[in-house]
Protein backbone atom coordinates (compact mmCIF):
# COMPACT_ATOMS: atom_id res chain seq x y z
CA UNK A 1 0.00 0.00 0.00
CA UNK A 2 1.18 3.16 -0.75
CA UNK A 3 0.42 6.49 1.17
CA UNK A 4 1.31 9.74 0.26
CA UNK A 5 2.37 11.73 3.38
CA UNK A 6 3.18 15.38 2.98
CA UNK A 7 2.12 16.66 6.39
CA UNK A 8 5.21 17.65 8.49
CA UNK A 9 4.12 16.58 11.51
CA UNK A 10 3.26 13.25 10.16
CA UNK A 11 6.98 12.91 8.92
CA UNK A 12 8.21 13.65 12.65
CA UNK A 13 6.35 11.15 14.41
CA UNK A 14 7.42 8.09 11.99
CA UNK A 15 11.03 9.16 12.24
CA UNK A 16 10.81 9.46 16.18
CA UNK A 17 9.12 6.00 15.56
CA UNK A 18 11.61 4.46 13.51
CA UNK A 19 14.50 6.06 15.93
CA UNK A 20 13.25 4.45 18.58
CA UNK A 21 13.33 1.14 17.27
CA UNK A 22 16.55 1.55 16.42
CA UNK A 23 17.22 2.14 20.31
CA UNK A 24 15.50 -0.64 20.77
CA UNK A 25 17.67 -2.99 18.98
CA UNK A 26 20.52 -1.91 21.82
CA UNK A 27 18.04 -1.68 24.55
CA UNK A 28 15.91 -4.56 24.70
CA UNK A 29 15.92 -5.22 28.01
CA UNK A 30 15.13 -1.74 29.55
CA UNK A 31 12.14 -1.57 26.66
CA UNK A 32 10.89 -4.56 27.55
CA UNK A 33 10.25 -3.68 31.05
CA UNK A 34 8.78 -0.58 29.52
CA UNK A 35 6.54 -2.90 27.77
CA UNK A 36 5.37 -4.45 30.96
CA UNK A 37 4.93 -0.68 32.00
CA UNK A 38 2.59 -0.09 29.38
CA UNK A 39 0.49 -3.11 29.93
CA UNK A 40 -0.05 -2.28 33.66
CA UNK A 41 -1.29 0.94 32.32
CA UNK A 42 -3.96 -0.95 30.35
CA UNK A 43 -4.53 -3.40 33.34
CA UNK A 44 -5.24 -0.41 35.67
CA UNK A 45 -7.13 1.39 33.14
CA UNK A 46 -9.43 -1.38 32.03
CA UNK A 47 -10.33 -1.00 36.16
CA UNK A 48 -10.60 2.08 35.92
CA UNK A 49 -13.07 2.60 33.21
CA UNK A 50 -15.13 -0.40 34.76
CA UNK A 51 -15.63 1.61 37.63
CA UNK A 52 -16.56 5.00 35.99
CA UNK A 53 -19.21 2.94 33.93
CA UNK A 54 -21.01 1.77 37.39
CA UNK A 55 -20.26 5.91 38.83
CA UNK A 56 -24.42 7.13 38.64
CA UNK A 57 -24.74 9.81 35.75
CA UNK A 58 -25.07 13.77 37.00
CA UNK A 59 -28.14 15.82 36.32
CA UNK A 60 -28.24 17.27 33.05
CA UNK A 61 -30.81 19.63 34.35
CA UNK A 62 -29.76 23.25 35.67
CA UNK A 63 -32.23 26.36 37.37
CA UNK A 64 -32.75 28.78 34.28
CA UNK A 65 -33.88 32.35 35.14
CA UNK A 66 -36.53 34.03 33.58
CA UNK A 67 -36.28 34.81 30.12
CA UNK A 68 -35.39 38.16 28.76
CA UNK A 69 -35.70 39.74 26.07
CA UNK A 70 -32.19 40.33 24.75
CA UNK A 71 -31.91 36.35 24.83
CA UNK A 72 -34.49 36.28 22.40
CA UNK A 73 -33.31 38.16 19.67
CA UNK A 74 -30.00 36.17 20.22
CA UNK A 75 -31.57 33.15 19.57
CA UNK A 76 -33.02 35.05 17.00
CA UNK A 77 -29.51 35.65 15.52
CA UNK A 78 -27.84 32.59 16.05
CA UNK A 79 -30.39 31.18 13.89
CA UNK A 80 -29.59 33.80 11.07
CA UNK A 81 -25.57 33.46 11.75
CA UNK A 82 -25.92 29.41 11.31
CA UNK A 83 -28.20 29.57 8.12
CA UNK A 84 -25.19 32.00 7.10
CA UNK A 85 -22.50 29.33 7.64
CA UNK A 86 -24.52 26.87 5.94
CA UNK A 87 -25.05 29.31 2.61
CA UNK A 88 -21.41 29.58 2.85
CA UNK A 89 -20.07 26.02 3.27
CA UNK A 90 -22.30 24.61 0.69
CA UNK A 91 -24.23 27.25 -1.63
CA UNK A 92 -26.28 24.55 -2.85
CA UNK A 93 -27.98 23.92 0.20
CA UNK A 94 -31.54 25.96 -0.30
CA UNK A 95 -33.04 26.50 3.26
CA UNK A 96 -35.31 29.60 2.20
CA UNK A 97 -37.98 28.09 4.41
CA UNK A 98 -36.09 28.26 7.68
CA UNK A 99 -34.64 31.73 6.91
CA UNK A 100 -38.86 33.03 6.05
CA UNK A 101 -39.55 31.54 9.37
CA UNK A 102 -36.62 33.77 11.51
CA UNK A 103 -38.01 36.94 9.46
CA UNK A 104 -41.86 36.67 10.83
CA UNK A 105 -40.56 35.51 14.54
CA UNK A 106 -40.21 39.40 15.12
CA UNK A 107 -43.30 40.17 14.31
CA UNK A 108 -44.76 36.78 17.13
CA UNK A 109 -43.20 39.08 20.03
CA UNK A 110 -46.70 40.86 19.59
CA UNK A 111 -48.98 38.04 19.33
CA UNK A 112 -51.42 37.71 22.46
CA UNK A 113 -52.78 33.98 21.67
CA UNK A 114 -51.24 31.86 24.48
CA UNK A 115 -51.82 28.13 23.69
CA UNK A 116 -52.49 26.07 27.43
CA UNK A 117 -51.55 22.15 27.24
CA UNK A 118 -53.29 19.62 28.79
CA UNK A 119 -50.56 16.94 29.13
CA UNK A 120 -51.20 13.45 31.26
CA UNK A 121 -50.61 9.79 31.20
CA UNK A 122 -54.19 7.98 30.83
CA UNK A 123 -56.68 7.89 33.56
CA UNK A 124 -56.28 11.35 34.64
CA UNK A 125 -59.87 12.88 33.68
CA UNK A 126 -58.45 14.92 30.82
CA UNK A 127 -61.39 15.35 28.75
CA UNK A 128 -63.68 16.44 31.98
CA UNK A 129 -61.42 19.14 32.86
CA UNK A 130 -61.06 20.33 29.58
CA UNK A 131 -64.68 20.66 29.62
CA UNK A 132 -64.64 22.45 32.54
CA UNK A 133 -61.50 25.04 31.88
CA UNK A 134 -63.43 25.40 28.57
CA UNK A 135 -66.25 27.20 30.47
CA UNK A 136 -64.07 29.67 32.19
CA UNK A 137 -65.11 33.31 31.18
CA UNK A 138 -62.02 34.96 31.80
CA UNK A 139 -59.89 33.12 29.60
CA UNK A 140 -59.22 34.70 26.60
CA UNK A 141 -56.99 34.51 23.40
CA UNK A 142 -56.07 30.77 24.41
CA UNK A 143 -55.62 27.71 22.11
CA UNK A 144 -55.90 24.58 23.36
CA UNK A 145 -53.42 20.90 22.94
CA UNK A 146 -54.38 18.12 24.38
CA UNK A 147 -51.37 15.39 24.30
CA UNK A 148 -51.29 11.62 26.10
CA UNK A 149 -47.55 11.24 25.71
CA UNK A 150 -45.88 13.97 28.03
CA UNK A 151 -42.34 12.71 27.15
CA UNK A 152 -42.50 14.25 23.48
CA UNK A 153 -44.20 17.49 24.70
CA UNK A 154 -45.37 20.06 21.65
CA UNK A 155 -43.04 22.88 22.20
CA UNK A 156 -45.78 24.85 20.46
CA UNK A 157 -47.38 25.08 24.37
CA UNK A 158 -46.81 27.79 26.71
CA UNK A 159 -48.63 26.80 29.43
CA UNK A 160 -48.73 23.23 31.02
CA UNK A 161 -50.93 21.95 32.66
CA UNK A 162 -49.41 18.44 33.24
CA UNK A 163 -52.34 16.17 35.42
CA UNK A 164 -51.16 13.28 37.60
CA UNK A 165 -53.22 11.60 39.92
CA UNK A 166 -50.63 10.56 42.20
CA UNK A 167 -46.96 11.72 43.57
CA UNK A 168 -45.02 12.10 40.96
CA UNK A 169 -42.47 9.24 39.41
CA UNK A 170 -38.77 9.89 38.11
CA UNK A 171 -39.59 9.89 34.21
CA UNK A 172 -42.62 13.03 35.01
CA UNK A 173 -39.98 14.82 37.43
CA UNK A 174 -37.74 14.64 34.53
CA UNK A 175 -40.18 15.68 32.02
CA UNK A 176 -40.72 18.48 34.21
CA UNK A 177 -37.21 19.45 34.30
CA UNK A 178 -36.70 19.75 30.76
CA UNK A 179 -39.90 21.52 30.15
CA UNK A 180 -38.07 24.31 32.42
CA UNK A 181 -34.96 23.82 30.07
CA UNK A 182 -37.32 24.57 27.70
CA UNK A 183 -38.96 27.73 28.94
CA UNK A 184 -42.34 26.00 28.97
CA UNK A 185 -44.31 27.33 32.06
CA UNK A 186 -45.87 24.22 34.01
CA UNK A 187 -48.51 24.15 36.66
CA UNK A 188 -48.63 20.18 38.37
CA UNK A 189 -52.43 19.49 38.87
CA UNK A 190 -53.13 16.68 40.94
CA UNK A 191 -56.18 15.54 39.80
CA UNK A 192 -59.16 13.25 41.50
CA UNK A 193 -58.48 14.49 44.93
CA UNK A 194 -61.71 12.60 46.32
CA UNK A 195 -60.67 9.27 46.18
CA UNK A 196 -57.84 10.25 49.12
CA UNK A 197 -58.99 11.42 52.58
CA UNK A 198 -58.46 15.27 53.83
CA UNK A 199 -55.18 14.20 55.33
CA UNK A 200 -53.88 12.16 52.60
CA UNK A 201 -54.34 14.62 50.11
CA UNK A 202 -52.61 16.90 52.28
CA UNK A 203 -49.60 14.76 52.58
CA UNK A 204 -49.72 14.13 48.76
CA UNK A 205 -49.42 17.88 47.53
CA UNK A 206 -46.93 18.84 50.12
CA UNK A 207 -44.87 15.39 48.96
CA UNK A 208 -44.72 17.35 45.31
CA UNK A 209 -44.27 20.61 46.82
CA UNK A 210 -41.02 19.82 48.49
CA UNK A 211 -39.89 17.62 45.62
CA UNK A 212 -40.09 20.46 43.31
CA UNK A 213 -39.67 23.30 44.98
CA UNK A 214 -36.33 24.21 42.99
CA UNK A 215 -37.89 24.54 40.12
CA UNK A 216 -42.20 24.97 40.53
CA UNK A 217 -43.41 27.53 43.10
CA UNK A 218 -45.56 26.20 45.38
CA UNK A 219 -48.63 28.30 44.12
CA UNK A 220 -47.87 25.91 40.76
CA UNK A 221 -48.90 22.66 42.52
CA UNK A 222 -52.88 22.75 43.10
CA UNK A 223 -55.09 19.97 43.84
CA UNK A 224 -59.06 19.39 41.96
CA UNK A 225 -61.55 17.18 41.43
CA UNK A 226 -62.70 17.44 37.31
CA UNK A 227 -65.32 15.22 37.82
CA UNK A 228 -68.67 15.38 39.70
CA UNK A 229 -69.01 12.86 42.99
CA UNK A 230 -71.82 10.70 44.06
CA UNK A 231 -72.40 10.46 47.75
CA UNK A 232 -74.34 8.03 49.98
CA UNK A 233 -76.27 10.08 52.90
CA UNK A 234 -77.64 8.76 55.61
CA UNK A 235 -79.39 11.23 58.31
CA UNK A 236 -80.74 8.93 61.61
CA UNK A 237 -83.58 10.08 63.22
CA UNK A 238 -84.10 9.91 67.51
CA UNK A 239 -86.02 6.07 67.05
CA UNK A 240 -82.73 5.11 65.42
CA UNK A 241 -84.67 4.34 62.09
CA UNK A 242 -83.23 6.61 59.24
CA UNK A 243 -83.72 8.12 55.97
CA UNK A 244 -81.19 7.67 52.89
CA UNK A 245 -80.48 9.51 49.82
CA UNK A 246 -77.43 10.59 47.19
CA UNK A 247 -75.89 13.87 47.02
CA UNK A 248 -73.32 14.85 43.73
CA UNK A 249 -70.79 16.64 45.02
CA UNK A 250 -69.45 19.25 42.32
CA UNK A 251 -66.60 19.00 41.05
CA UNK A 252 -63.57 21.74 42.44
CA UNK A 253 -61.21 23.82 40.02
CA UNK A 254 -61.24 26.99 41.37
CA UNK A 255 -58.06 27.08 42.48
CA UNK A 256 -56.39 26.21 38.94
CA UNK A 257 -59.07 28.53 37.19
CA UNK A 258 -57.55 31.11 39.52
CA UNK A 259 -53.81 30.20 38.88
CA UNK A 260 -54.25 30.15 35.15
CA UNK A 261 -56.43 33.59 35.21
CA UNK A 262 -53.23 35.09 37.25
CA UNK A 263 -50.28 34.02 35.23
CA UNK A 264 -52.27 35.57 31.79
CA UNK A 265 -52.49 38.26 33.31
CA UNK A 266 -49.38 38.77 34.89
CA UNK A 267 -46.80 36.52 32.65
CA UNK A 268 -48.14 36.69 29.22
CA UNK A 269 -45.13 38.53 27.92
CA UNK A 270 -42.83 35.98 29.36
CA UNK A 271 -45.10 32.85 27.90
CA UNK A 272 -44.75 34.44 24.40
CA UNK A 273 -41.36 35.05 24.79
CA UNK A 274 -40.52 31.87 25.96
CA UNK A 275 -42.65 30.44 22.26
CA UNK A 276 -40.92 32.74 20.05
CA UNK A 277 -37.47 31.65 22.15
CA UNK A 278 -38.29 27.76 21.20
CA UNK A 279 -38.86 28.66 17.70
CA UNK A 280 -35.90 30.06 17.02
CA UNK A 281 -34.04 26.94 19.03
CA UNK A 282 -36.09 24.91 16.30
CA UNK A 283 -34.70 26.83 13.71
CA UNK A 284 -31.38 27.15 14.82
CA UNK A 285 -31.45 23.43 15.61
CA UNK A 286 -32.33 22.52 12.12
CA UNK A 287 -30.07 24.50 10.49
CA UNK A 288 -27.59 23.08 13.03
CA UNK A 289 -28.15 19.94 12.07
CA UNK A 290 -27.64 20.40 7.93
CA UNK A 291 -24.52 22.04 8.64
CA UNK A 292 -22.94 18.84 10.87
CA UNK A 293 -24.40 16.92 8.10
CA UNK A 294 -22.09 18.70 5.23
CA UNK A 295 -19.47 18.93 7.61
CA UNK A 296 -19.26 15.38 8.83
CA UNK A 297 -19.77 14.11 4.53
CA UNK A 298 -16.09 16.20 4.54
CA UNK A 299 -14.91 14.69 7.70
CA UNK A 300 -15.46 11.01 7.19
CA UNK A 301 -13.48 10.55 4.07
CA UNK A 302 -10.43 12.56 5.81
CA UNK A 303 -10.44 10.42 9.08
CA UNK A 304 -10.25 7.34 6.47
CA UNK A 305 -7.18 8.44 4.51
CA UNK A 306 -5.78 8.97 8.23
CA UNK A 307 -6.69 5.11 9.57
CA UNK A 308 -5.00 4.11 6.59
CA UNK A 309 -1.68 6.42 7.07
CA UNK A 310 -1.98 5.06 10.88
CA UNK A 311 -2.58 1.43 9.73
CA UNK A 312 0.39 1.12 7.38
CA UNK A 313 2.96 2.80 9.82
CA UNK A 314 1.98 0.11 12.59
CA UNK A 315 2.55 -2.55 10.02
CA UNK A 316 5.99 -1.23 9.10
CA UNK A 317 7.18 -0.52 12.24
CA UNK A 318 8.50 -3.41 14.38
CA UNK A 319 8.48 -2.55 17.43
CA UNK A 320 5.04 -3.41 18.97
CA UNK A 321 5.22 -0.83 22.27
CA UNK A 322 5.58 2.43 19.84
CA UNK A 323 2.75 1.77 18.06
CA UNK A 324 0.72 4.44 19.90
CA UNK A 325 3.64 6.80 19.11
CA UNK A 326 3.38 6.63 15.82
CA UNK A 327 -0.24 6.90 15.90
CA UNK A 328 -0.54 9.81 18.27
CA UNK A 329 1.37 11.59 15.65
CA UNK A 330 -0.89 10.46 13.12
CA UNK A 331 -3.90 11.80 15.32
CA UNK A 332 -2.25 14.63 15.66
CA UNK A 333 -2.34 16.13 12.05
CA UNK A 334 -5.88 14.42 12.20
CA UNK A 335 -7.19 16.34 14.63
CA UNK A 336 -5.86 19.74 13.57
CA UNK A 337 -7.64 19.13 10.07
CA UNK A 338 -10.73 18.32 11.48
CA UNK A 339 -10.81 20.85 14.00
CA UNK A 340 -10.33 23.54 10.77
CA UNK A 341 -13.41 21.76 9.14
CA UNK A 342 -15.73 22.79 12.41
CA UNK A 343 -13.97 26.04 12.52
CA UNK A 344 -11.93 24.99 15.79
CA UNK A 345 -8.92 26.15 13.79
CA UNK A 346 -6.64 24.31 16.46
CA UNK A 347 -2.54 24.82 15.57
CA UNK A 348 -0.17 22.02 15.52
CA UNK A 349 0.69 22.35 18.93
CA UNK A 350 -3.12 21.80 20.24
CA UNK A 351 -3.43 19.27 17.90
CA UNK A 352 -0.41 17.47 19.22
CA UNK A 353 -1.74 18.28 23.20
CA UNK A 354 -5.63 17.19 22.41
CA UNK A 355 -3.97 14.05 20.41
CA UNK A 356 -1.72 13.01 23.37
CA UNK A 357 -5.35 13.50 25.88
CA UNK A 358 -6.69 11.01 23.36
CA UNK A 359 -4.36 8.56 23.66
CA UNK A 360 -4.11 9.03 27.66
CA UNK A 361 -8.21 8.69 27.49
CA UNK A 362 -8.08 5.54 25.47
CA UNK A 363 -5.46 3.79 27.86
CA UNK A 364 -7.76 4.77 31.02
CA UNK A 365 -10.51 3.98 30.00
CA UNK A 366 -8.88 0.51 28.82
CA UNK A 367 -9.89 0.76 25.41
CA UNK A 368 -6.68 -0.44 23.48
CA UNK A 369 -6.35 -3.34 25.43
CA UNK A 370 -9.84 -4.45 24.81
CA UNK A 371 -9.45 -3.11 21.25
CA UNK A 372 -6.31 -5.12 20.08
CA UNK A 373 -7.88 -8.30 21.90
CA UNK A 374 -10.46 -8.42 20.42
CA UNK A 375 -9.49 -7.93 16.93
CA UNK A 376 -6.28 -10.55 18.19
CA UNK A 377 -9.18 -12.96 18.67
CA UNK A 378 -10.57 -11.97 15.40
CA UNK A 379 -7.89 -12.84 13.31
CA UNK A 380 -7.27 -16.25 14.75
CA UNK A 381 -10.14 -17.37 14.56
CA UNK A 382 -10.53 -17.27 10.68
CA UNK A 383 -6.88 -18.69 9.51
CA UNK A 384 -7.59 -17.74 5.98
CA UNK A 385 -7.34 -14.24 7.38
CA UNK A 386 -5.05 -14.44 9.38
CA UNK A 387 -1.82 -12.58 8.95
CA UNK A 388 1.20 -12.99 11.57
CA UNK A 389 3.57 -10.20 12.50
CA UNK A 390 2.10 -6.41 12.49
CA UNK A 391 -1.49 -7.28 11.28
CA UNK A 392 -3.03 -6.83 14.70
CA UNK A 393 -0.85 -3.68 15.73
CA UNK A 394 -1.63 -2.08 12.10
CA UNK A 395 -5.42 -2.67 12.29
CA UNK A 396 -5.78 -2.10 15.97
CA UNK A 397 -3.93 1.56 15.40
CA UNK A 398 -6.49 2.04 12.01
CA UNK A 399 -9.42 0.86 14.80
CA UNK A 400 -8.08 3.55 17.28
CA UNK A 401 -7.84 6.18 14.75
CA UNK A 402 -11.63 5.58 13.60
CA UNK A 403 -12.70 5.61 17.15
CA UNK A 404 -10.35 9.43 17.57
CA UNK A 405 -11.95 10.82 14.58
CA UNK A 406 -15.60 9.28 15.13
CA UNK A 407 -15.27 10.74 18.89
CA UNK A 408 -14.12 14.48 17.75
CA UNK A 409 -16.76 14.74 15.23
CA UNK A 410 -19.80 13.70 17.34
CA UNK A 411 -17.70 15.72 19.65
CA UNK A 412 -17.46 18.85 17.74
CA UNK A 413 -21.06 18.45 16.32
CA UNK A 414 -22.43 19.58 19.62
CA UNK A 415 -20.23 22.87 20.10
CA UNK A 416 -21.53 25.77 19.65
CA UNK A 417 -21.46 27.11 16.01
CA UNK A 418 -19.56 30.36 15.12
CA UNK A 419 -17.99 31.08 12.40
CA UNK A 420 -14.85 31.90 14.05
CA UNK A 421 -14.12 30.23 17.06
CA UNK A 422 -11.26 29.32 19.27
CA UNK A 423 -12.58 27.11 22.30
CA UNK A 424 -10.83 24.15 24.32
CA UNK A 425 -11.53 20.69 24.29
CA UNK A 426 -14.13 19.88 27.28
CA UNK A 427 -11.79 17.31 28.31
CA UNK A 428 -15.08 15.26 30.24
CA UNK A 429 -17.59 15.54 27.04
CA UNK A 430 -14.70 14.10 24.68
CA UNK A 431 -14.14 11.34 27.69
CA UNK A 432 -17.62 10.47 27.06
CA UNK A 433 -17.72 10.65 23.37
CA UNK A 434 -14.84 8.30 23.13
CA UNK A 435 -16.86 5.51 25.10
CA UNK A 436 -19.97 6.19 23.26
CA UNK A 437 -18.03 5.66 20.17
CA UNK A 438 -16.55 2.51 21.46
CA UNK A 439 -19.15 1.12 22.70
CA UNK A 440 -21.27 1.78 19.57
CA UNK A 441 -18.13 0.06 17.18
CA UNK A 442 -16.96 -2.68 19.51
CA UNK A 443 -19.92 -5.03 18.71
CA UNK A 444 -18.15 -8.00 16.32
CA UNK A 445 -20.02 -8.15 13.43
CA UNK A 446 -19.07 -4.67 13.24
CA UNK A 447 -15.18 -5.60 14.08
CA UNK A 448 -15.13 -8.31 11.55
CA UNK A 449 -16.11 -5.88 8.84
CA UNK A 450 -13.41 -3.49 9.66
CA UNK A 451 -10.93 -6.22 10.00
CA UNK A 452 -12.02 -7.46 6.04
CA UNK A 453 -11.81 -3.84 4.96
CA UNK A 454 -8.06 -3.09 6.25
CA UNK A 455 -6.49 -5.90 5.76
CA UNK A 456 -6.45 -5.19 2.16
CA UNK A 457 -4.70 -2.20 2.49
CA UNK A 458 -1.92 -3.86 4.29
CA UNK A 459 -1.19 -5.31 1.12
Amino acid sequence: MRVKVKKPILVAGLGISFLLWLGETLHEQVIAIGEWGVLSLMAIGTGVWWLQKKQPKKSVYQILSPLTITEVNQAISDGKKILTIVKQENPKSNKLDLEIQLEKLPEKLNDQVICLGLVSTYNTKKSSLKLLLGQARNFKQIEWLEQNDFENVNQKIDLILFLITTDLTESQWQFIQQSHQNHQRCLIVLNQLEQYNLEEQEIIVQQIKQRVQTLIPPDDVIGINSTPKTLKVRQYKEDNSYQEWTETKSPHISPLVKRIESILSQEREQLIWGKVWREAQEIKQQGKQVLNQIRRDRALPMMEKYQWIAAAAAFANPVSSLDLLATAAINAQMVVDLSSIYQQKFTLSQGQTVAATIGKLMIKLGLVELSTHAISSLLKSNAITYVAGGATQAISAAYLTRVAGLSLVEYFQEQEINANSHQTIDLDKLSTKIKQVFEQTKRTEILQGFVKQTLPQLS
